[in-house]
């Protein structure tokens, strides 16, 4: 048994909201309480280590509701294009990285958004092609939803001028109708599933590197939306005992059918390794213009004027339908509110058969839509109606700033409204959506409660009703991802029974000079952002997963 001691313990079980010691045994909380009363409890044949906390503050672990892992741990040692200004910057970072590379290896990575360039151009392949004319390239935007290539990656995935465009993508094209190296959505996925993946040795050290980075961060859990080679990472890091983290692991379509022939049922496995649902693609991105809206978009390009539908109203039931019939629950990509929309409109059609996979398979679904962050006033009801989990990305909605200002989506649609789903009921689950996003949990606190740049610029607010306290932010990022998986009797709060997860921090979240961390109320804007950028800078000290240090400075 272990006695953890000395700290301001923030349980977020409302029977026992505060606590000063933490007593675990086998990997669960045993109590929380005053010191004196849980070395009590421990049978006197036991040896109790105590271990000592030095008087900082307890928070129950935090989990990820949605990280793609290997492309993660992938991007730690990819060309990384986030910081470049300029076409020609871009270009040249990707040349210098082609250099360090072996010979015949892809130039993969990018994160490039040229909403941010100097001049705001989408790029092509012409200079690409003149940079790195040996070798395929094939770069991500910043949200993953385009797919910028030079000619040796066309080629190695047999686009050329006489490729159509896939159903739910787009191959742009210049004037002649060639190819210009951007894909678009299900067309980037052409190329996609062509680079060659990692061999397994090499994915299982870089995911043991992005492991350790996630602890440091205050992480004990992620769900992943990665594809097969991510699941067989993980496999075997579990069997050279190196996971260091709880995984709930989520389908890609491409799985799909492995998936139902192999018998994956959504809440199999264990605390280390539950089997979670399907991802389905409803539309895109708001960066790439892909995200599906009801109304057109201010300077709509390539006549992408409402976004991109990937997938029609009778193709998500059919894929619900069969879904369910197999035991799997859904998880559905939806940013646009006509995406949103349409979603809850198969959910609400496939719900008597949610009734009965759960009768027949003897376990409760949970239906997710992944980032909801356009919404129509009207269908936040039918989220809490429907049961549908609201999976959001507070970053997202802060590095969307310059976005939101000059695409001016409607006004009258409820954007990044966490808040909103909150007051309504709807369950809530915070992440990231790395590495899309940085993955620190904290940095997600503070953008849910300031909705403004991550500088700490008030003046950047973006819709400030809508923000949320601290503890409710924290709540999302614990019990709300936790309830998402179906596991919230088993994690997310520092309850007796529960998974002894928890993170020993050096700022207190729910105690901050003129702010009431519950409420969400402040005295003043400078109060309340003086206390969030604390919470933002917040340094863990420890992390303890299955009530083991896993992590301490």
């Amino acid at each position: 048994m272990r006695l953890y001691t000395h700290a301001t313990v923030h349980t977020f079980d409302p029977a026992n909201p505060v606590a000063t010691a933490v007593l675990e045994s086998q990997g669960r909380v045993v109590a929380a309480g005053n010191l004196h009363e849980l070395r009590n409890l421990a049978p006197e044949t036991l040896h109790l280590e105590e271990i000592d906390c030095g008087g900082k503050i307890i928070l129950p672990g935090l989990m990820d509701a949605h990280l793609h892992a290997s492309m993660y741990a992938d991007s730690l040692a990819e060309v990384d294009l986030r910081q470049v200004r300029s076409l020609p910057e871009a270009v040249e970072a990707v040349r210098k990285h082609a250099e360090s590379l072996p010979e015949g290896v892809w130039v993969t990575g990018g994160r490039w958004d040229f909403n941010t360039w100097s001049s705001p151009v989408q790029p092509d392949r012409e200079l690409l092609d003149a940079a790195v004319p040996d070798r395929p390239v094939a770069l991500w935007s910043i949200d993953y939803h385009t797919l910028w290539c030079n000619g040796a990656a066309l080629a190695a995935a047999g686009i050329d001028e006489a490729t159509p465009s896939p159903r739910g993508g787009e191959i742009v094209r210049d004037g002649a109708g060639i190819p210009t190296g951007i894909l678009r959505e299900d067309a980037a996925t052409v190329v996609e599933r062509t680079i060659p993946v990692p061999p397994l040795d090499l994915r299982t050290e870089r995911m043991l590197a992005a492991q350790r980075l996630w602890l440091s961060q205050g992480l004990v859990g992620i769900h992943d939306f990665d594809g097969a080679a991510s699941t067989q990472t993980w496999e075997a890091l579990r069997q050279a005992d190196q996971q260091l983290l709880r995984v709930v692991k989520y389908l890609r379509l491409e799985e799909f059918e492995w998936a139902k022939q192999s018998g994956w049922r959504t809440g199999d496995g264990d605390l280390w390794f539950s089997k979670g649902g399907l991802k389905l693609f409803a539309d895109g991105a708001l960066g790439s213009q892909t995200s599906y809206m009801s109304a057109p978009y201010a300077d709509a390009q390539d006549g992408l004027e409402h976004g991109l539908q990937i997938a029609t109203q009778e193709v998500l039931r059919e894929q619900i339908t069969e879904a369910l019939r197999s035991g799997i629950a859904l998880a559905i990509h939806a940013i646009g509110d006509q995406a949103n929309h349409e979603v809850l409109d198969a959910y609400e059609a496939t719900q008597h058969l949610m009734v009965r996979a759960e009768r027949d398979f003897t376990r409760r679904f949970r239906h997710r839509i992944e980032h909801a962050q356009f919404i129509q006033p009207a269908d936040i009801a039918r989220f809490a109606q429907l049961g549908v989990v609201a999976s959001m990305q507070p970053r997202h909605c802060i590095s969307d700033l310059h976005l939101l200002r000059r695409l001016q989506p409607d006004e009258s649609l409820a954007a990044y409204a966490w808040h909103d789903m909150a007051v309504a009921g709807v369950p809530v689950a915070f992440g990231s959506d790395g590495p899309v996003e940085p993955t620190s949990p904290f940095a997600s606190i503070y953008a849910a409660m300031t909705r403004a740049d991550i500088s700490g610029d008030p003046a950047t607010t973006f819709q400030p009703e809508r923000r949320i306290s601290s503890y409710e932010a924290i709540e999302a990022h614990s019990a709300g991802v936790a309830f998402a998986a179906g596991l919230d009797s088993r994690m997310g709060r520092i309850t007796p029974g529960r998974a002894a997860d928890f993170i020993v921090v050096d700022t207190d979240p729910l105690n901050g000079d003129g702010y009431n961390g519950k409420t969400g109320e402040a005295e003043s804007e400078q109060a309340l952002f003086e206390h969030a950028l604390r919470i933002r800078d917040t340094e863990v000290l420890m992390t303890v997963v299955d009530g083991t240090i896993a992590h301490q400075v």
